[in-house]
């Protein structure tokens, strides 16, 4: 079952952080594209297309109906009404599918990267941006979860087991990029380095093989 109560309930708070947090959701929208595949995509999980639009991806799926609606309603972005472990669409039908900080709400993220493999065609790519477990801030997420309305059914993961649902989904070739990184004198949040070891919002390209 989705776990989509409290997007139906909150989906104004959920734009809202956005909104608060401007420069860390630019920081999100530069990391992703730094490995953001070309062609035609599909955005599996995709709220109310806070990504779908910056990025121009053709496509979202989205369980929560108060989200499909303020995409529509604030975007004017039509989603279609699906989960990740069963998309409304055709094989092969996209270039690639894109996966931006849903991962940890899916009942079961191995089918849902499977059946991103069968909706991409055969050179077809995935991109998951993912809110790294392991790091300072996902130690804190992890924390204080049942505390939010969002993240309180939440499954956090870290690098290596997103890239073992995806490899055992037949993806391979990983490249990543991250951002959200600890502050020094010599680092800001918002830069965004190549790996996987030092940032909370991690992105991860694979191919299919």
């Amino acid at each position: 079952m989705p776990k989509t109560q409290g997007y139906e309930a909150h989906a104004a708070e959920y734009d809202q952080w956005f909104d608060e947090n401007p420069e860390i959701y630019q920081a999100e929208i530069n990391a992703i594209k730094r490995l953001l595949p070309q062609g035609k995509g599909i955005e599996v999980g995709a709220g109310s297309g806070r990504f779908t639009a910056p990025l121009a991806i053709d496509t979202g799926v989205e369980p929560a109906s108060a989200m499909r609606a303020r995409a529509k309603r604030e975007r004017n972005i039509e989603m279609l009404n699906g989960t990740a472990e069963c998309l409304p669409v055709k094989d092969s039908t996209f270039d690639f599918a894109v996966f931006i900080t849903s991962t940890c709400f899916l009942d079961n993220p191995l089918k849902a990267y499977q059946e991103a493999y069968r909706v991409t065609k055969h050179d077809g790519s995935i991109l998951v941006a993912f809110l790294e477990r392991d790091s300072e801030l996902g130690q804190q997420y992890e924390k204080h979860k049942h505390e939010s309305p969002f993240y309180q059914d939440a499954t956090f993961y870290n690098y290596s087991e997103i890239t073992d649902f995806l490899s055992q989904a037949g993806f391979g070739n990983f490249t990543s990029v991250q951002t959200a990184l600890p502050e020094t004198e010599q680092q800001k949040t918002s830069d965004i380095l190549e790996g996987h070891d030092r940032g909370a919002f991690i992105v991860i390209k694979a191919n299919k093989i």
